[in-house]
């Protein structure tokens, strides 16, 4: 289906498409790497992926054939976020106040979608399929990458140089706040908690990555999660709404 781009807004599309192919670009060398049957099983191989162009934006891995799937998995949540992004730019416009205030909701439902899909991931590796064996080592190892995933987004989430998630617009924030001018002219004050694992619950006390060893305990701690993005994400489309 054909975008009918804005034209101020082409410069964010092709940052996020540039994003998203050398994402997919990283995920075709692990599939390269795993179809090579002639290489040895110790084998490793380096690889630096864009995932922003802030500093700190690229992630490095050292991919082998014990870890490679979690780290795909991971990079499949990445590109969710570039595609959905791109999609957001080409297709909101950005000029007025009011087009801008509704783009920063727009793009902070992108990135709840995409805690929201990677919490719902966590849970279903914890559910135990039947006829269908997995270590529980290589589900761990994709639980810590993914939750390290939360934190890059919380970590990168932002509209004009504001984050989004790391509490500056917390309702208990004392650094900054957030007002909104609705069309009648009212103005109205909105909140975005912190987004963070530990704040979501998906890390313990130690700042480790809740472990899927006790697997009801596991799927209690991620439902906490996914019930927080969902609550957060119905507010924001209520502001959208209202």
């Amino acid at each position: 289906m054909k975008i009918n781009a804005h034209p101020h807004l082409i410069f964010g599309a092709k940052r996020e498409s540039l994003l998203g192919k050398h994402i997919l670009n990283a995920r075709s060398t692990i599939s390269h790497f795993l179809k090579d049957k002639n290489s040895d099983t110790t084998k490793k191989i380096e690889m630096n992926v864009l995932t922003s162009i802030r500093f700190g934006g690229i992630l490095h891995n050292v991919i082998d054939k014990e870890n490679y799937q979690s780290i795909d998995s991971r990079l499949k949540f990445i590109s969710l976020t570039s595609t959905a992004l791109e999609r957001l730019h080409l297709t909101q416009p950005r000029g007025s106040t009011i087009q801008k205030q509704k783009f920063l909701i727009h793009q902070t439902i992108v990135y709840l979608d995409t805690l929201l899909a990677i919490s719902e991931h966590l849970f279903a590796l914890s559910v135990i399929e039947d006829g269908k064996k997995e270590k529980q080592s290589d589900k761990q190892k994709e639980v810590e990458e993914l939750v390290d995933e939360v934190d890059r987004i919380a970590s990168t989430a932002e509209f004009n140089e504001m984050s989004l998630f790391t509490g500056d617009f917390a309702k208990s924030s004392r650094t900054a706040s957030m007002w909104f001018l609705s069309e009648n002219g009212e103005m109205f004050q909105i909140f975005i908690p912190t987004m963070t694992s530990k704040s979501l619950g998906l890390k313990d006390f130690k700042n480790d990555a809740i472990t899927i060893s006790n697997p009801s305990d596991f799927q209690n701690k991620v439902k906490f999660a996914i019930d927080r993005i969902k609550e957060e994400r119905k507010q924001m489309v209520n502001v959208l709404e209202s």
